[in-house]
């Protein structure tokens, strides 16, 4: 019998064959990864905005140097209308477009999957861009933006980006910048945003009461969004912020010109000085103060400072603003019931040398008809806001113009024992001094402002009492 033999195989020819199968399953693993991210688990990579067909043109807006990009989407499928601004400062153009490719992104993201998987339905679904600008002292722009975004039919998002451009200097500036890279300023700056979102009637029945402490702390970043407009600076909060998300973003007005000490040099303005005590009109020995109350009425403020003057038989002159009588025209009744003088602090606080004419006589006006109606009469004396005046307007003005001599500054400080130390120290004969009855630690300072000056002999006068003898 023939016996054939098997001729072994060589070790070189296992070793071939096993590299061969590692590499053709190393190439597959490969194609199926790349294949995932593709097609599934990393979307960021096909949906982008670059396969979305839309038309881009441009036009020049109302402002100088400012251009206005708008993008259209062609895709029924995927509905987008978009508008932001350009410049010729090449870094402030990258800074919006980030924004807005961000934007589009998270939206296209969101819808791809809806589009690719329907049937027969129609998408439901849009995203919205689009912006305010407000110019502030020529060279100072606020960029508002507000994006609505919805990617079912249930509800739409929408979120607020501002941005805050020098065009001559070609910067983005922020609240920093704003309040002069100072802790303390943002600390007060703080606590009267706080203080104007809780005092807004309009708001009484929707804020988040811990909501609103958490997102006015005093923290730089959570004033990240403002924009300056005709003199006010407005501080936006995003909805469901600090109330519910229904009730959409929420804004906060503060006056610059209140903000006038707590801004950078570049920022703040010129105010004209105030009264300084007058010598050689005193004629005798008697002393005499006047106290003085801005900005109310306030609802527990104020019907707490008209307990201590009781308790210490004083009188004082309040100078009400008129939009505050209107919401509170039941404590301007019990601050003329106690037997206090009022004064006209105008409508809305505003500064009057930057007003016309009419303006002017319309802050007064306005307020004069709301305390007619809340007290059935009208006031006797005048305050300008921030001590703003000019001759013009103590002329135009019908009543005696008052400024003071003490400023406790109880605005900024907001620290009762603070608030006698300055009145200790800046003490005068005919003094008229300065509070807020709009501020918790005013009203907590007072006693002890009262027992200092009845200690040392005065007598708590109004201010047009005083005014004969200054």
């Amino acid at each position: 019998m023939r016996i054939t033999r098997k001729k072994k195989r060589g070790p070189w020819i296992d070793l071939a064959l096993i590299t061969s199968i590692l590499l053709l399953v190393s190439i597959i693993i490969f194609f199926t990864i790349m294949d995932d991210t593709l097609t599934g688990h990393d979307n960021e990579v096909i949906a982008t905005d670059s396969i979305v067909d839309s038309s881009i043109t441009e036009a020049e807006s109302a402002f100088p140097g400012i251009r206005i990009i708008s993008d259209m989407s062609n895709d029924p499928d995927l509905p987008f209308a978009i508008q932001y601004p350009q410049t010729a400062d090449e870094n402030f153009n990258v800074l919006i477009e980030d924004y807005i490719n961000s934007s589009k992104k998270a939206y296209i993201n969101a819808m791809r999957p809806k589009k690719d998987t329907r049937k027969i339905e129609k998408l439901s679904g849009e995203l919205n861009i689009h912006f305010d600008t407000y110019q502030y002292n020529e060279n100072y722009y606020s960029f508002v933006f507000t994006e609505r975004m919805s990617t079912n039919e249930k509800s739409t998002k929408t979120t607020l980006k501002t941005v805050f451009y020098h065009i001559e200097t070609a910067q983005v500036l922020d609240i920093r910048t704003l309040l002069g890279e100072d802790t303390k300023n943002l600390e007060t700056f703080a606590s009267h945003v706080r203080e104007l979102l809780k005092a807004n009637p309009d708001l009484q029945d929707v804020l988040i009461a811990e909501e609103v402490d958490l997102a006015t702390e005093a923290r730089w970043v959570l004033f990240d969004k403002f924009a300056i407009h005709q003199d006010e600076l407005y501080i936006y909060f995003d909805e469901g912020t600090i109330a519910p998300p229904e009730q959409g973003p929420i804004s906060v007005q503060v006056s610059m010109s209140f903000l006038n000490p707590l801004l950078a040099s570049a920022f703040q303005m010129q105010m004209v000085e105030v009264d300084a005590p007058a010598d050689g009109v005193v004629d005798d020995n008697k002393k005499r103060v006047a106290l003085t109350f801005d900005d109310g009425p306030h609802p527990e403020v104020t019907t707490q400072i008209l307990d201590s003057l009781d308790r210490h038989n004083a009188k004082g002159t309040f100078f009400m603003l008129g939009n505050r009588v209107q919401y509170y025209p039941e404590i301007a009744r019990e601050v003329l019931k106690r037997g206090h003088e009022i004064g006209n602090h105008t409508w809305s606080h505003p500064v009057l040398p930057k007003l016309s004419q009419s303006q002017i006589m319309n802050e007064f006006t306005i307020t004069e008809q709301a305390l007619v109606e809340a007290i059935g009469q009208e006031s006797t004396v005048f305050r300008p806001p921030y001590g703003a005046t000019n001759e013009a307007i103590n002329t135009m003005i019908p009543h005696n113009v008052v400024l003071w001599s003490i400023d406790t500054l109880d605005w900024q400080h907001r620290d009762a024992q603070q608030l006698v130390q300055i009145v200790k120290q800046q003490m005068h004969n005919n003094a008229i001094i300065l509070m807020h009855d709009i501020h918790q630690s005013t009203a907590d300072g007072l006693n002890g402002i009262l027992d200092y000056l009845a200690s040392e002999g005065y007598e708590f006068v109004t201010v047009s009492e005083i005014l004969p003898y200054r």
